[in-house]
C-alpha cells in the first residue's frame, strides 16, 4: 500500500516526501526484478497498467488521486527495464475491493 503521505493532496515536508518516494521506488524496482524472475526485461515503449487495491475497510480513497500516489512505484518499474520510460505506462481506472486480512496493491502490466 502506498503511504498516504505520497498522495498529491498530502501536505508534508519535502524531505519526508523525498525519503518515502525513494523507499517506494526502490521497493518497486526490487519487486519488478523478482517478478521478472531473471528474465530479460521487455523494455516496452507503451504498456497498460491495471491497479487492483484491496483495503481493510470499505473507506476507499479517491480513485483519481490513488494512481498518482503510485508515481514512485511506476518510476521503480521503469528503472527495472520492464518499460522504457514511465511516460509510456498508462494506468486504467483502479479497481478497489475489501480484504480485511490482507490489504495490498496488485499491479498488472501488459505491453502493447
Amino acid at each position: 500500500m502506498p503511504s498516504t503521505k505520497l498522495s498529491p493532496n498530502a501536505r508534508i515536508h519535502w524531505a519526508v516526501r523525498a525519503k518515502l518516494t525513494r523507499a517506494a521506488r526502490k521497493a518497486a524496482y526490487g519487486a519488478a526484478l523478482v517478478a521478472l524472475a531473471s528474465r530479460r526485461p521487455p523494455g516496452w515503449i507503451k504498456a497498460k497498467l491495471e491497479v487492483r487495491a484491496y483495503f481493510a475497510t470499505l473507506a476507499f480513497p479517491d480513485p483519481t488521486n490513488f494512481p498518482m500516489s503510485l508515481k514512485a512505484v511506476i518510476d521503480g518499474i521503469a528503472d527495472s527495464g520492464i518499460i522504457a520510460d514511465d511516460k509510456g505506462l498508462w494506468p486504467e481506472r483502479p479497481i478497489f475491493r475489501k480484504d480485511k486480512t490482507n490489504p495490498r496493491v496488485e499491479l498488472t502490466i501488459t505491453g502493447e
